[in-house]
């Protein structure tokens, strides 16, 4: 009799002690996940210029990550789906964070080419170029004009100007502020007509920018086929539960169906990458 209250009392130390330790590692997993999403959501949502309280977000983010999943298994009854809810709320901020981004620099694309158009202007009208872009930052709309004010706010605070250029491009990857920084840069060495310049190239600019939507265009068919195609999988699997409910449980409720999922699933991703990839052309 002793000796299995004593057993007893080992095995509730031992699991004690591991709950214990499960806990701590949890609560410093958890701050250390809140650090480094506050961090990286700082940084990147201040390039976009949203300013936002990352503690709020990493909240938000966290009560979905528990809540979310809990409901689909407990109104689905399917673990997998639970987990699946899980790996998807958890990347969410990623891809928002990067669907922000490319939205900004479309945005800053189509606002460019009549952005150069009225540096030109200015400078014909006789402004030099600081003044001529700090009228631009005044009156073009966001998101340029806040790129352009962050120029001009650098040069008086003392940065040169090739450097305040220099990171305009760096914050906006692309060809067209490459070469506009360029441009600017060697005028500014070598001298030269540099209204025309900014103007032959805002022109060109505009021309890319018009084939690329052409191209935009001819190529909706494409991305269109690859969401039906996408989501013509899962319609038909939800049509199937509410028909034939037993013969498409156990694709839920089994480990060979989650495997059968996890298959079709990675296989839909793929695909429906495979096909953005085919009527993705660049000019």
């Amino acid at each position: 009799m002793t000796n299995q209250i004593l057993l007893g009392i080992l095995v509730f130390l031992a699991v004690a002690s591991g709950v214990f330790m499960a806990f701590l590692a949890a609560q410093r997993a958890l701050a250390g996940g809140r650090v480094t999403f506050s961090r990286e959501s700082r940084a990147r949502l201040s390039e976009l210029f949203i300013f936002a309280d990352t503690d709020l977000l990493w909240k938000l983010n966290l009560a979905a990550v528990i809540v979310l999943p809990v409901i689909v298994w407990l109104v689905l009854g399917s673990p997998v789906l639970g987990g699946a809810m899980v790996v998807a709320i958890a990347l969410l901020p990623r891809f928002a964070l990067r669907w922000l981004k490319k939205r900004r620099l479309d945005q800053l694309h189509g606002q460019l080419p009549d952005a150069l158009l009225m540096l030109a202007s200015g400078l014909r009208g006789g402004a030099n170029l600081q003044q001529a872009m700090e009228g631009l930052s005044r009156d073009l709309s966001p998101p340029i004009s806040q790129e352009l004010a962050l120029v001009v706010r650098e040069q008086r605070l003392g940065v040169a100007f090739e450097d305040a250029i220099d990171h305009l491009a760096q914050r906006i990857p692309s060809q067209d502020m490459q070469l506009v920084s360029s441009a600017l840069r060697i005028s500014r060495e070598v001298g030269g007509n540099l209204a025309d310049t900014v103007a032959r190239l805002g022109d060109t600019i505009r021309k890319r920018l018009l084939m690329e939507q052409k191209i935009k265009a001819l190529t909706s068919q494409g991305r269109l086929q690859g969401m039906v195609m996408t989501a013509l999988p899962a319609l038909i699997v939800l049509a199937l539960l509410q028909i034939e409910p037993q013969a498409m449980g156990a694709l839920f409720h089994t480990v060979r169906g989650w495997a059968v999922l996890a298959i079709a699933i990675l296989f839909e991703v793929l695909g429906y990458f495979w096909i953005r990839k085919i009527v993705s052309i660049e000019v």
